[in-house]
């Protein structure tokens, strides 16, 4: 009865301390949080084995996340995935979608982003810019003459325009002319001229008759104002005075005008003609309607991909730049142990109790043997 008794003992004894020292190997790696001094003398075991290698442990786990879990390799591959670039591409077009389906004004869209911008503000922008654009051209061009401007085609529309000028012109004359209002307007000139001759104007009228000389001078104007030299005459006049203005600088027409008036009233001109309040007043959807399909199925798919192939090609230096071993780095060594602990604990509770449960079975196993060995050389 000793004996057995002497056997239950040293296998509970072995058992007992078998879990207790799993048990407590289990809490030393997180227990205790901080070293515990006595004096000046710190316990040994003393934080526990995370906690004392907390900081060991963050630059190992930085380290590691980006050498074998974030490399670049991997990052490219996840990039430039078919698979990742249809879910990109269908997130992005409905995130796209409701953007443009938004009821805000394009005021109420800058308001929001706290940008101050009014019509008024916009069509100063404008002429100021149109001004600046305008001395741009025209301080190239002002020195040359506009026949050093024009190509051979606008050099033969403008030949072109002067003869169709010169016939528009001739049969204005003739129509004017042929009009009741022509006839008379030609014996006032008639009259007017012989009331100013005096004697010779009275003889001459009182000879002819008061209409006379009107319907005798009046075919004569028809038939000259009709005539192909009438003609020849107005193109040849015309082109002269093409030419002249066509060896004239840019600059002669410019001092004309006015240099200062001519930049600042076109600028004002095409500011006042922009439709600005309107366009201010246009919400989102009414801007990208007409366009909604082409950009959704389009404009999105594409970008997507450009920009998969951008980030996939720059993806080395973003990340030597965003420092991501030292972010891990950090955030390990400022993330709490206890926290830490009932993380850990919480996934691997089992486990632990296994193994406090083995060091218990191991340590009956051998009180079982030293009772064995006890009973036979006692």
């Amino acid at each position: 009865m000793n004996s057995v008794l002497l056997i239950f003992m040293m296998i509970g004894i072995g058992a007992l301390i078998g879990g207790l020292t799993n048990s407590l190997a289990i809490k030393m790696l997180f227990r205790p949080y901080r070293a515990i001094h006595i004096g000046n003398y710190r316990l040994p075991f003393t934080p526990g084995l995370i906690p004392k290698r907390q900081q060991e442990l963050a630059q190992q786990l930085g380290k590691m996340v980006v050498n074998h879990l974030l490399t670049p390799e991997g990052i490219r591959r996840k990039l430039t995935h078919s698979s990742f670039k249809a879910q990109m591409t269908t997130w992005a077009k409905d995130e796209v979608q409701t953007m443009l389906k938004k009821e805000d004004t394009l005021k109420e869209i800058l308001e929001k982003f706290q940008i101050d911008v009014t019509s008024t503000s916009i069509q100063g922008h404008v002429s100021q810019w149109v001004k600046h654009r305008y001395e741009l051209v025209m301080n190239e061009y002002r020195g040359n003459t506009i026949e050093e401007l024009l190509t051979p085609e606008l050099r033969e529309k403008a030949d072109r325009g002067v003869d169709q000028a010169a016939a528009h012109i001739q049969a204005s004359i003739e129509s004017y002319f042929r009009s009741e209002e022509g006839k008379e307007k030609v014996a006032a000139l008639i009259d007017n001229y012989l009331d100013n001759q005096g004697f010779l104007g009275n003889m001459i009228s009182s000879f002819m008759g008061p209409d006379g000389l009107t319907e005798r001078i009046y075919p004569l104007i028809l038939k000259y104002v009709s005539d192909q030299e009438m003609e020849d005459w107005l193109e040849t006049m015309l082109h002269t005075e093409k030419d002249k203005l066509l060896t004239k600088r840019v600059e002669w027409f410019e001092e004309q005008i006015g240099r200062e008036a001519l930049g600042t009233k076109l600028g004002e001109l095409v500011a006042h003609a922009l439709p600005v309040e309107q366009w201010m007043g246009r919400t989102v959807k009414d801007w990208t309607s007409p366009y909604e399909e082409k950009i959704l199925h389009t404009f999105v798919p594409a970008a997507v991909d450009h920009i998969s192939e951008l980030l996939s090609s720059k993806v080395e230096g973003m990340m030597t730049q965003l420092r991501l071993s030292e972010i891990v780095q950090e955030e390990v060594e400022a993330f709490q142990v206890d926290r830490l602990e009932e993380m850990v604990l919480g996934i691997s509770r089992r486990e632990f109790k296994m193994i406090t449960y083995l060091g218990a079975l191991l340590g009956g196993m051998i009180g079982l043997l030293q009772a064995i060995i006890v009973l036979f050389f006692g």
